[in-house]
């Protein structure tokens, strides 16, 4: 797990926002089996927001 700079937090939020972008970095009419895509029903726990958008789209943490 990654440690998400509070900087690097205010750069995926701006490319969410840029690109009209779900809270989870998709696609606005992305579903999500279980409801969110945070939730990892195999293990029970909740993945953070930030984590889940980084290891999909590492190249967000770049300014």
């Amino acid at each position: 797990m990654t440690d998400i700079s509070d900087e690097q937090k205010k750069l995926i939020d701006a490319r969410i926002k840029r690109e009209n972008l779900n809270q989870y970095g998709d696609s606005k009419d992305t579903m999500y089996a279980g409801g969110d895509p945070l939730f990892d029903m195999r293990s029970g726990k909740r993945l953070d927001r930030y984590e889940y958008i980084a290891s999909r789209h590492p190249d967000w943490l770049k300014s």
